[in-house]
């Protein structure tokens, strides 16, 4: 590389950390640091200033459509299973099963918060299923550390099913409508990377409440807030996924994952529905305030369509490429060893955070070929799981910390031996999947 292309690669660097930064010390939102970034990054690479206006941010703001399309539909499912009370009956018909047994309850709570993340997500599904579930561990025992560290690993756990999460990984590896990852690629890895993090919070409750010890802390009950749901109602949060399952075995039917969702969220109204004017109108007060509920997450979206557009335009990958193909690794066990030891940049928006500078590197690795699409989403899905249960920059966590009265850092500090662990099983198990050896 000539010195004038050292520079320039430089300055992305600098680009990136600097806006990090400000991320991270909560100087500058991440609705305006994203696009920020995109331009100065376009700059730094040499993109023409035409082509900035026209395919950076004209074209980058749509670059994430579908996944915006998905987060929406997501969302009105997660307000659906709130208004229906579907979500509060799962809860309870769980408390009712584990009785006075506070280990038999939570391993049940695990299960049934598992798969409610299945199909819900944001703050507002956390904070509904969270106020169900909080006061019934905490009056049978469990210490508030342990039932908000159990109840996020079991969170996250869910997520890795969420087929709108999926979703995104297919958009982000999405060129002129040809999908350089599918479906059928997330779910085999998918799959056991759940069934990791729901083992991991079998494991967190049984050692954690052995090593705290039983007490008992009375709380108020949780107040009813919607009516009871029928069993079958129940199935609701699943339905897509096994929508997409029964898709992938090639019966003669391909289902999109938003096609998916609107099957859910039309069961879950048919499921749900009880004569009088609520019930009728139960499917369109969930897509109003499921669409509001997910506007942040949208406008962020716009954000990072115009960092990838960026980070995929030839001049810029021309320039990183070099630096890429030099310091990442194309065995299975250089793939495992540099992102396990790498994992705990996935908190404070750090650089294998998707939620932060992940997805300017994901869409850098990507548009070098250094990295095939599936590594890239092993590499993320699985060190994503630190994100999603231990940063304490997320609003989930903030909330639950506020909400059980603890330190967030202390959840940090707690979870993290346990998931980092869970992460790099799965780089184990998707490092031989998708990795080249």
């Amino acid at each position: 590389m000539t010195t004038p292309e050292i520079l320039r690669v430089a300055g992305v660097l600098v680009v990136f950390l600097a806006l990090a930064g400000l991320m991270y010390g909560g100087r500058l939102p991440a609705l305006l640091a994203l696009p920020t970034m995109a331009v100065l990054v376009s700059i730094i690479g040499g993109i023409p200033a035409s082509q900035i206006v026209t395919e950076v941010i004209g074209q980058g703001a749509f670059r994430l459509a579908e996944a915006m399309v998905a987060a929406m539909l997501g969302s009105m499912l997660a307000a659906m299973l709130d208004k229906s009370g579907v979500a509060a009956s799962m809860i309870k018909r769980a408390a009712e099963l584990g009785g006075d047994r506070p280990l038999v309850m939570g391993f049940i709570l695990i299960v049934v918060i598992f798969v409610l993340f299945i199909a819900l997500s944001g703050l507002g599904a956390v904070v509904m299923v969270a106020t169900i579930a909080f006061p019934i561990m905490l009056s049978l025992g469990l210490p508030p550390l342990l039932a908000g560290s159990l109840f996020l690993i079991a969170m996250s756990a869910g997520g890795v099913l969420n087929v709108q999460n999926w979703q995104f990984f297919i958009t982000l590896f999405t060129v002129s409508g040809a999908q350089q990852l599918g479906q059928d690629q997330i779910r085999p890895f998918a799959m056991p990377l759940a069934a990791i993090m729901l083992a991991t919070a079998f494991a967190f409750l049984l050692f954690e409440w052995q090593r705290q010890g039983r007490r008992r802390l009375w709380a108020e009950p949780a107040q009813e807030s919607a009516p009871s749901a029928r069993w079958w109602a129940f199935l609701t949060p699943v339905v897509p996924l096994a929508i997409i399952l029964v898709s992938d075995l090639g019966w003669g039917y391909q289902f999109s994952i938003n096609a998916a969702l609107v099957i859910g969220l039309t069961y879950g109204a048919a499921a749900s529905f009880r004569r009088g004017p609520g019930s009728i109108q139960l499917l369109s007060r969930s897509a109003f305030d499921g669409i509001a509920n997910v506007a942040p997450a949208i406008a962020l979206m716009i954000g990072i369509g115009m960092v990838l557009k960026a980070l995929s335009a030839p001049q810029v990958v021309e320039l990183v490429r070099p630096v890429l193909v030099a310091i990442t690794p194309g065995s299975v066990l250089g793939f495992v060893a540099l992102f396990a030891v790498l994992a705990p940049l996935a908190l404070y928006r750090g650089p294998l955070n998707l939620w932060g500078m992940g997805f300017g590197l994901a869409a850098a690795l990507w548009a070098t070929g250094v990295l095939p699409p599936g590594a890239i989403m092993v590499a993320f899905l699985a060190v994503g799981q630190i994100q999603g249960v231990c940063d304490p920059t997320n609003t989930h966590n903030v909330w639950v910390a506020n909400y059980l009265g603890i330190d967030v850092q202390h959840i940090l500090r707690r979870t993290l031996p346990y998931v980092w662990v869970a992460a790099v099983v799965g780089l184990i198990i998707g490092g031989f999947m998708f990795v080249r050896h």
